[in-house]
């Protein structure tokens, strides 16, 4: 079964705490708290729908070129029983997969601490958590979240990435709800007096540089891992052929 993200696993908090360096030990939890405040499950989303779908085209591929290879004939295609077995234990490798090196955030912690040790100083790290900690900055994270999601979503699509591809609808759905929650939930009023502090940090010269380093880096990390993974999933299946032999095997015996 493909899993759902909904929200920042606590085993990355977790994970912060053992940063290797012990000159950056007094930063860490700093870096731990500013780390907390993102809620990537948006991103996550986008990233599972897309890898979901080069998972698939892989999988068929492959399953394809092995038909090819062993004269399995023309009723070896995505509508016979033991094609669609194959599919689902090649799949279901994947999602394991994706689960542990994308969806888990792991990977992400010590690359965003890395940043925002090297864009940030120990008194800025102390003020973006006072701020973002309080009602309006929370709304600010927010908006920092739901840019990150909404330009990670521009990076697949205007490059043609994206394709419509059947299997994948459930994560397309989750996706499309998560986003519209957030976009709803970041919204607020430009009139609003209480927002004066909000708009005072976005001008601030540390505001302008939390959004831009936010979104541009955050944006990248993500991006970057995204492809990283799609372009490694052919090779990861082929690699795998064992969970499929014997529906190939099981699907010529059947045919007598």
């Amino acid at each position: 079964m493909w899993r759902r993200y909904t929200s920042f696993p606590a085993a990355l908090i977790a994970l912060a705490f053992a940063l290797p360096s012990a000159a950056d030990i007094d930063r860490s939890p700093q870096v731990v708290e500013l780390v907390r405040m993102h809620d990537l499950s948006t991103s996550v989303s986008i990233g599972n729908y897309y890898l979901k779908q080069e998972a698939l085209l892989a999988t068929r591929s492959l399953l394809s070129d092995l038909g090819r290879q062993q004269d399995l004939g023309d009723e070896w295609n995505p509508r016979n029983p033991y094609w669609r077995q194959a599919e689902a234990a090649l799949l279901e490798r994947a999602a394991a997969r994706i689960d542990r090196d994308f969806g888990s955030l792991t990977w992400f912690q010590p690359q965003w601490a890395d940043v925002s040790r090297s864009e940030f100083s120990d008194s800025e790290l102390q003020a973006l958590l006072a701020h973002f900690g309080s009602e309006v900055g929370r709304k600010q994270m927010q908006i920092v979240n739901h840019t990150v999601s909404t330009h990670v979503m521009m990076t697949l699509s205007f490059s043609g990435k994206l394709k419509d591809v059947p299997g994948i609808e459930e994560e397309r759905a989750e996706m499309q709800s998560l986003w519209n929650a957030e976009d709803r939930a970041m919204r607020f009023s430009l009139h609003d007096v209480a927002n004066a502090e909000g708009q005072r940090f976005a001008l601030s010269p540390l505001g302008k540089k939390y959004f831009v380093a936010a979104v541009l880096k955050l944006t990248g990390l993500v991006s970057r891992r995204i492809d990283e993974l799609a372009a490694s999933m052919p090779l990861e299946l082929g690699a795998d052929l064992g969970r499929v032999q014997p529906y190939l095997e099981a699907f010529r015996g059947g045919r007598g």
